[in-house]
Formats: structure tokens, C-alpha cells, sequence
């Protein structure tokens, strides 16, 4: 298993942050999957950040071949930090279909994840079957600034 990281991550494109505490914000991450990427591997899209909670997930996959399903969650460790041995969740999905070029949407319940007082990492994992090389995947979270009180 490999750690990668989207343009954005190893950019280290700070986290976005929502306008007085009010706005939906966008944060789109890109990454081009390589010669090399196999099952298990993580990529690091971009970071929730510190005081936002979760508002859905879109994933637009170019066709990564035969039987590849993408795995959406939060990674563990430090937002932007590239150290192997990195552990990612499926908060977001599990195993959804890759295989041919579409758009994944976050199926599962978000409201139990904790808000954060700093950055936090998420990303998405191969599964499956290894992905074919030169393939674009671009992601959308959308979070928000959590309700007061949360």
C-alpha cells in the first residue's frame, strides 16, 4: 500500500475557510492515477477544515478499467504530511463502482463525524482492481462551518 497525494495536497494548498462563518465551501482536489498505483493504495485529496462538518461528497472518475471500485473517507495523521503508512476509512463510500467513466456521490451518513479543531485529511482508495494509468479523478467536498454549539 502507497500513499499518494492529489496536486492540491502536495501543493500544500491551505485548507479553505468559510466566509463569516456562513458559506457552503467548495474544496476540489485533482489527482491523475500512474503507471504503479495498485489495490489499497490512498490518495490524499485535501483537508476538512478545522471547525466544518461534512455536506457531501462528489467524485468524477475517468474509467480506471475492469472491476475498480473507489473507497471516500478520512485519513489518519496530519493533513499535507506525505509519510507512508497512512490509514484511510470509508466514511464517505465503499466500494463504488469505477470501472467506466461517471460520478460518484457520497452515500453514507456524515452528521457523526466530529468537528475538529484543526485541518483534517480525506481522501479515497483503490479497490478492486488497479487502476489504469492516466486517468483523471476530480473531487468536490463541500463542508460547511459547523452550527454554533456543535
Amino acid at each position: 500500500m502507497a500513499n499518494s497525494q492529489s496536486k492540491q495536497s502536495a501543493g500544500r494548498v491551505p485548507a479553505p475557510h468559510a466566509l463569516d462563518a456562513v458559506s457552503l465551501v467548495p474544496i476540489t482536489a485533482e489527482y491523475v492515477t500512474k503507471t504503479g498505483d495498485v489495490v489499497d493504495d490512498i490518495v490524499e485529496m485535501g483537508a476538512i477544515p478545522a471547525g466544518c462538518i461534512v455536506v457531501d461528497l462528489i467524485v468524477d472518475n475517468g474509467a480506471l478499467g475492469v472491476g475498480a471500485t473507489l473507497d471516500a473517507g478520512i485519513l489518519s495523521g496530519v493533513y499535507g504530511d506525505p509519510v507512508a503508512g497512512r490509514t484511510m476509512g470509508n466514511e464517505f463510500f465503499a466500494a463504488a463502482a469505477a470501472a467506466t467513466a461517471g460520478v460518484i456521490r457520497r452515500n453514507k451518513v456524515v452528521s457523526g463525524i466530529a468537528v475538529e479543531a484543526t485541518d483534517k485529511a480525506w481522501g479515497i482508495k483503490f479497490k478492486g482492481a488497479n487502476p489504469a494509468a492516466t486517468q483523471t479523478i476530480r473531487a468536490t467536498l463541500l463542508v460547511a462551518p459547523a452550527p454554533v454549539g456543535i
